[in-house]
């Protein structure tokens, strides 16, 4: 078939624009490929405070929608915490909850974004124990660990039994060196760190933490001597669900 053939022939033309809707159609609309890459971030009205023996946790629900035309690379997420106009503490964005129906934890390392898709995850925010205190809990986890089995053994139970004062102290130092959750006003600021500064985003929260909830939690040390909240997630000593508000 000559060149002229194809121009005049219909059936080709047909196809043609059969098969150019079709990649069309597959493509995002050309206002959307023109927009600059954007996010958009967005915070479930509560979050919940924590700790591992002082060390503050912070559980916080983020949905991130791409609004933009281009594919982001979302690299870091931070939440730095405020009081009295003073910061308190940055922790890192290290772990979600990729699926809520089996709590399964996953490692957060950095993703792509996607234009007109969206991330909606639990995502805890901490910092691990430094060098120092890591050594000084592995040590005292040990000790009473052993301690604990070894009045097991010599009760010949399996009831709780608990620690002597000087094997628990450890722990008793860390929480009182490593505690954040006071009571007071806070303003929380959650930033996202993306592969393009321009679409970096941040918000802004307020909440308020009662005495209440700081002596739950500073409560948690009453189940240190038995290894309650070191060993195992406690049922009796968990965290405080907060609300928050957006600081417009």
């Amino acid at each position: 078939m000559t060149f002229n053939h194809i121009i005049t022939d219909w059936k080709f033309w047909s196809a043609f624009f059969a098969l150019l809707a079709l990649i069309l159609s597959q493509m995002p609309p050309i206002h959307i490929l023109l927009r600059r890459a954007k996010l958009d971030l967005e915070v479930y009205s509560r979050i919940f405070i924590t700790h591992k023996v002082g060390n503050p946790n912070l559980q916080i629900h983020l949905i991130l929608r791409n609004i933009g035309g281009r594919v982001v690379r979302v690299k870091k997420m931070n939440a730095v915490i405020l009081r009295d106009n003073k910061k308190v503490m940055s922790l890192p964005a290290q772990t979600y909850v990729a699926n809520q129906k089996d709590n399964q934890l996953v490692l957060l390392t950095s993703f792509d974004l996607k234009p007109q898709t969206e991330w909606s995850h639990l995502v805890s925010f901490l910092n691990y124990f430094d060098r120092n205190d890591e050594k000084l809990y592995r040590e005292a986890e040990i000790k009473l660990k052993n301690e604990i089995s070894r009045r097991i053994d010599e009760s010949g139970e399996k009831n709780r039994v608990e620690a002597p004062s000087e094997v628990v102290e450890p722990f008793y130092n860390l929480l009182e060196s490593n505690f954040k959750w006071f009571s007071g006003d806070y303003l929380l600021e959650i930033v996202i760190e993306t592969n393009t500064p321009r679409a970096n985003v941040s918000r802004k929260y307020r909440f308020t933490i009662f005495e209440s909830q700081t002596e739950s939690l500073m409560d948690h040390k009453k189940g240190y001597p038995s290894g309650d909240a070191i060993f195992w997630e406690s049922a009796y000593y968990v965290g405080q669900s907060v609300e928050i508000e957006e600081k417009k």
